[in-house]
């Protein structure tokens, strides 16, 4: 289960009953989680009956195990490689595996967790907003952006609602993802999300029947933001968390 999952989950556990699954069983917060892979169809066809709606924020790894990060960043290396395989496992058979799930077991929703990579190679812009032509900025962003093009398909073929979120980083963050220095930055602060607007970009996918496909930034309000979450207002979505450059956070008016 991804470090977001184990986040928000709990922040939205009072709304929704959640069937949890992971790679290994596990529990979280005293729910059960049921052991699924979801490069296995099967396993994923067996967990997927009688859902209502799909939340899907599977991760492949974290960064922190990356040792070599000069390399990793130049895109070479035996570590970018097991990086990019894994995440082809999990962010293009296993997100497959899922949409395809929820098609054949009558599942009309999925909320999929994508990333604000998928455009940030536009940085150079004055601003960021989801009405760009996606421009992923690594080999990570282009898998996530082949999940949001996957949703499209069965959106318009098949009739699912799927909504895709392009979370930005989430805050705050631990200690060793060395992220603290990030926050002086206006332009860098600008990509953080808090746990709390995370949940509720989820809640309001979760919801939202119009329209039946979308993709939305999800990222929470600072000063000088250079990033343009109204899209998301479409689904009723908008921060209420602001990030300051001390690494403090309040809510949006407070």
């Amino acid at each position: 289960m991804g470090r977001i999952a184990q986040k928000v989950i709990p922040l939205l556990a009072d709304v929704y009953d959640f069937r949890l699954i992971d790679r290994q069983t596990a529990s979280l917060d005293g729910r059960e989680v049921i052991a699924t892979d979801i490069t296995d169809y099967d396993a994923v066809r067996k967990v997927m009956e009688g859902v209502d709606a799909v939340l899907h924020l599977a991760i492949a790894s974290n960064r922190e195990f990356i040792t070599d990060v000069a390399s990793f960043e130049a895109d070479r290396g035996d570590e970018y490689l097991r990086f990019n395989q894994a995440t082809i496992d999990v962010n293009i058979r296993g997100t497959y595996n899922i949409v395809e799930a929820a098609r054949a077991c009558g599942v009309k929703r999925v909320v999929y967790g994508s990333s604000l990579t998928v455009i940030m190679e536009h940085l150079s812009q004055t601003s960021l907003n989801d009405d760009l032509l996606p421009r992923p900025l690594n080999f990570y962003a282009v898998t996530k952006l082949w999940g949001e093009e996957l949703g499209e398909y069965f959106s318009r073929r098949h009739g699912l609602i799927f909504y895709s979120l392009r979370f930005g980083t989430p805050h705050p963050q631990p200690e060793h993802f060395k992220y603290q220095g990030w926050l002086a930055d206006p332009r860098a602060r600008a990509a953080f999300v808090t746990y709390e607007d995370l949940a509720g970009a989820i809640r309001s996918a979760l919801t939202a029947e119009q329209p039946k496909f979308g993709c939305y930034t999800v990222v929470s309000a600072t000063d000088g933001g250079y990033i343009d979450t109204s899209k998301a207002r479409e689904i009723g979505w908008q921060p209420l968390d602001f990030c300051h450059a001390d690494g403090s956070i309040t809510r949006v008016g407070s």
